[in-house]
């Protein structure tokens, strides 16, 4: 049975000393963005790997935690060459103007669910920046047998083009919506921190 996230944040850093909360930094080779949406008659999906990004946990008071990440848009690859160049123009994410997605919390609050949190804060995309509400499950968190200490996160959330200014669509048919406006988004961050050994 998973241990609460305030137990886990405690025994991972039982040996360090008392301060407002643990930095974790995301690792980019573990961490992952993970995206879906209609695309003329078929459903695409993609992922962006180029994600950076600072967790902090406090293990006494979790709300008081905080998470900031970007998503590097070049970084966006659905496994065709010719898709990821629409997708990276200026008709849709417009790679070369808007790089970054970006989100930085203002609020953390727990819920019902153990280890699942409410994190809200704003997400800038396509040069928008707009108040959302993340749900927010913390995977686990533990030593990995290293000189690390490495925490998963998962989001899943649904945003929509259109409140980014992301309007384009085909102009074959105005009575059709060939580009969905719904984008089903699934975060995945591993980040770490160093660990701190034993006492003697």
């Amino acid at each position: 049975m998973r241990q609460s996230f305030a137990a886990i944040c405690a025994l991972a850093t039982a040996a360090a000393p008392a301060f407002a909360g643990d930095v974790y930094v995301v690792d980019k080779s573990r961490s992952e963005a993970k995206f879906e949406l209609r695309y003329f008659y078929k459903r695409i999906t993609g992922k962006m790997r180029n994600i950076q990004g600072v967790m902090v946990l406090d293990p006494a008071n979790p709300g008081a935690s905080s998470v900031r990440f970007s998503i590097m848009v070049d970084s966006v690859d659905t496994g065709s060459a010719e898709l990821n160049q629409q997708l990276r123009s200026s008709y849709a994410l417009d790679a070369a103007k808007f790089s970054n997605i970006n989100f930085h919390s203002t609020t953390i609050k727990p819920t019902a669910r153990a280890n699942h949190y409410q994190v809200s804060g704003e997400l800038t995309l396509h040069g928008v920046t707009r108040k959302v509400m993340l749900p927010v499950e913390v995977d686990r968190i533990v030593r990995d047998g290293g000189n690390l200490v490495r925490a998963g996160f998962l989001v899943r959330t649904t945003v929509s083009r259109r409140d980014y200014g992301m309007t384009w669509n085909s102009l074959l048919d105005p009575a059709t919506s060939l580009v969905g406006d719904e984008v089903k988004l699934t975060v995945s961050l591993v980040a770490s921190k160093p660990a701190i050994p034993p006492s003697n």
